[in-house]
Formats: C-alpha cells, sequence, structure tokens
C-alpha cells in the first residue's frame, strides 16, 4: 500500500512527538522523518523507542536508484544511525602503562568497526581477519604498520587526556551479485567513509589486515 505524504500526514497535529509517531506508522524511515522535520536523528529515535516502535530503520540490502545519492550523517546523529543499522558496542580503549589496551575482549569476527567520541564517528575501519586482530594491531602501534602506528598515537593521546574512545563493529553478511562473490564488509566501510567523513581516516579507506 502506497504511503500518504508526508504532509498529509502531519497535517492538524501540534506536536513534534505526534508528528513522528504518525509518520513511523506510516512506514516513513527515521533519517527521512528527521529530513522532513528538521530535527536531529536521535529525536526520531527516542520517540520511537519510548513508543515501542520498531519500524523506521533501514534493514538488509537496498538496491537505490542511480539518481538517488544517500544523504550525508550529521556529526551529532552518526552513532544513533550506526546502531539502528546492526551496528554493537564492542568495548572501549583504556590507558595503560606501556600504551593502550582494550577494556574488554573483542569478539574475532570479521566486519566492518568505528572509535567513537561522545557519539561522534572519528574512524572507520574493516577487518577481515577478525575485530580482536585488528584492534592488536593498534593497541601494538608497529611503526612498520603505518595506518596502526597513526591511530595508536591518536587513541593514546585521547586517552591519556581522559577522553573515552568507543569501539563499535557490525559483521555484515556474505553476498554476491550475479553469481560473484561480494565483499560486503569492505563496501560498507567505504561507503561509510564517503558517507560520514571521519576525521581520523586519511586518504579514505586504508589497508586493514
Amino acid at each position: 500500500m502506497a504511503k500518504r505524504p508526508m504532509q498529509d500526514v502531519v497535517a492538524g497535529l501540534s506536536t513534534i512527538s505526534d508528528k513522528i509517531r504518525s509518520l513511523l506508522r506510516e512506514g516513513y524511515l527515521r533519517t527521512d522523518i528527521a529530513k522532513f522535520l528538521d530535527i536531529r536523528y536521535q529525536h526520531v529515535r527516542k520517540v520511537a523507542v519510548d513508543a515501542g516502535i520498531e519500524d523506521g530503520r533501514k534493514r538488509g540490502i537496498v538496491v537505490l536508484p542511480p539518481e538517488e545519492a544517500t544523504p550525508a550523517i550529521r556529526e551529532s546523529v552518526a552513532i544513533d544511525f550506526l546502531v539502528d543499522a546492526g551496528f554493537v558496542r564492542l568495548g572501549k580503549w583504556i590507558a595503560r602503562e606501556d600504551g593502550i589496551g582494550l577494556s574488554e575482549p573483542v569478539s574475532k569476527h570479521p566486519g566492518v568497526y568505528a572509535f567513537i567520541i561522545e557519539d561522534r564517528i572519528m574512524y572507520v575501519g574493516v577487518s577481515r581477519r577478525g575485530f580482536r586482530q585488528r584492534m592488536y594491531n593498534y593497541q601494538r602501534g608497529y611503526h612498520r604498520q603505518r595506518t596502526s602506528h597513526r591511530i595508536n598515537l591518536i587513541i593514546a593521546e585521547q586517552v591519556r587526556a581522559g577522553i573515552v574512545v568507543e569501539i563499535y563493529g557490525a559483521t555484515p553478511p556474505a553476498l554476491e551479485w550475479n553469481g560473484l562473490p561480494v565483499n560486503a564488509a569492505a563496501g560498507l566501510e567505504a561507503g561509510l567513509i564517503e558517507l560520514i567523513q571521519p576525521p581520523w581516516n586519511k586518504m579514505g579507506v586504508e589497508s586493514s589486515i
């Protein structure tokens, strides 16, 4: 069934919360509602959660028309956007006498990860050998691994200053296109970097292990 136009759905409603709930029940995505009402994504998400409305999150693979560009994510909504898409918290970086460490062991699964400070996505990467191995490389910060060394220094500076650097991750399913294998994780990493432009990413997608 076709959705009614947004203007018609919210006609006669006086509060933003009522408009959000009505648009969600009509089948609109949270991102589209935030843009239409010119409000923060967190506002839409909170109203949805409080009302117990699970709809409005874009899940799975969606084929977009060639002319349809994905809107940029504002910094203030980035982490909620990823959590709704399926990213989960893996832990955080902590300061240690010999450098940096992890608050807890992270998953061995491969996938896409993000480093977060105060809900803002600072860095996005992909690990083919698993999150645990990739985080270990950052923890050691070997000079011969330029990306690991550079990010190690950045994280160490932050945690020494008392700043919390959280780690989130997601493991996309294996995909294929016309019978050919597709690396969904690598594609997701590239798409997120283009979409968010995380400040710690340098020269776009960097080599990961």
